[in-house]
């Protein structure tokens, strides 16, 4: 597949917009994208299908991606809906079907409480309480998002419309596309045909692990990790994609260096990314916590031992050693977390679940389980954690490289000689 020159640069844009994003519109500045996907329907239509299983609709003025992640995957809480806001999202797709072109909060707030009232299998939802109405308000911002609901007015005014609603004293208008609210839920097996939420998303029958899915079927699912995933692990793999992997990596690889214009990191560990656009999860802003997880997480990438390759496991009494050198190194600049004086104590308590919602340690047994993508936030300065992160690869630093004060993101390694690390490009 020969995507070269001009095209073949107006075909990797269409594909980075429309995995950051899977609806575009005709308008502002995506109206050139649409227009580009247009004209190159037949090759991205045939990118997609082959590399990712994901059917691409193409409409004069809407391009619309029917994305389905190979896995739920881990986030930070902060950027994940809760399950309530879920299921309001659920809920108000099903009351927007009887509502006009355009809604208010109030009205589909009162529809969606009629709809719960009547179905006792369902939370009901009450528009009296605060917590109901900022759930209510996050739920509709996603149907936002995904160009569901639109607003005729400005978006500051809307925001603080929808803020309004959130304290009891005001509303907000909405447009509604029923068109899309009627495909907003993209899921392999119907919703009315799932015997419950964890059907939803089954691909194909049967064990993903028993051998059973065909080459197709192998490449696609890991090509849906490494495009969703921050990180993706060998060891994490199920067994026929672990065993597919190291026979079809440097294919897949090119895949995505092709559709994506990116680099991939590829080492022993697993493979990942390095695109702040795609899996790159940005870490917290700076504040007291997320300076106690970066201090933590520097002191912990250093006990990996010279040479090793994989997790490997920081034993509790170990743990709370580390926690009370970093208590010691940032207490002149971070005296209080949470308001409690930082001690090893306070320090373990907030910054290593910070660490476990970016998958960079898992809890253990005997400690905590230290992931590969921890050294990404190793200070090889030996000056002490980083508030704010840098050029950065997932899996460590190219030291060749000059530091720069953004969020992680690229930076080429050259690997050491006989290394089997390496990243394509």
């Amino acid at each position: 597949m020969g995507w070269t020159g001009q095209e073949g640069h107006e075909r990797r844009e269409v594909v980075r917009a429309l995995l950051h994003t899977p609806v575009l519109r005709r308008e502002g500045r995506n109206r050139r994208l649409v227009d580009q996907a247009r004209r190159h329907e037949k090759e991205l239509r045939a990118w997609f299908d082959r590399q990712l299983g994901w059917p691409l609709v193409v409409e004069r003025d809407l391009i619309r991606l029917l994305k389905i992640p190979e896995d739920p995957g881990r986030y930070p809480d902060s950027i994940v809906p809760t399950p309530r806001q879920c299921a309001l999202y659920c809920l108000l797709l099903a009351v927007l079907v009887d509502c006009g072109g355009q809604t208010v909060i109030s009205e589909l707030a009162d529809r969606v409480t009629a709809l719960t009232t009547a179905h006792r299998g369902l939370r009901r939802f009450d528009a009296t309480s605060t917590r109901e109405r900022r759930d209510l308000v996050a739920a509709l911002r996603l149907l936002a998002e995904g160009g569901v609901l639109r607003s005729p007015r400005e978006a500051g005014v809307t925001a603080d419309s929808e803020q309004a609603y959130v304290a009891g004293r005001g509303n907000a208008v909405y447009d509604v596309d029923h068109r899309l609210a009627a495909s907003a839920v993209v899921c392999p097996v119907p919703p009315s045909q799932a015997d419950g939420p964890d059907t939803l998303l089954r691909v194909t029958e049967g064990d993903p692990g028993s051998g059973a899915r065909t080459d197709t079927e192998l490449r696609q699912s890991l090509m849906r990790r490494l495009i969703d995933d921050p990180v993706v692990y060998v060891d994490d793999l199920p067994p026929d994609q672990r065993e597919y992997l190291p026979v079809h990596r440097e294919e897949l690889v090119a895949a995505l260096v092709l559709g994506l214009d990116t680099r991939v990191e590829v080492r022993v560990e697993g493979l990942a990314i390095v695109d702040s656009r795609f899996s790159d999860i940005e870490f917290p802003a700076a504040s007291a916590v997320s300076v106690a997880a970066l201090a933590l997480a520097d002191l912990l990438a250093r006990e990996a031992v010279p040479g090793q390759t994989g997790s490997f496991i920081v034993r509790h009494d170990r743990l709370f050693e580390l926690a009370g050198l970093v208590a010691e190194q940032i207490r002149r600049v971070v005296p209080n977390i949470e308001r409690k004086p930082v001690d090893a104590s306070v320090v373990l308590r907030y910054s290593v679940p910070v660490l476990m919602q970016f998958g960079l340690t898992d809890p253990h047994e005997d400690g905590a389980l230290v992931r590969p993508a921890l050294a990404r936030y190793r200070d090889p300065s030996g000056r002490g954690a980083r508030i704010a992160g840098e050029a950065l690869l997932l899996f460590g630093q190219d030291l060749d490289m000059p530091l720069r004060r953004s969020k992680p993101q690229t930076a080429r390694p050259s690997p050491p000689e006989g290394h089997p690390d390496g990243i394509a490009d």
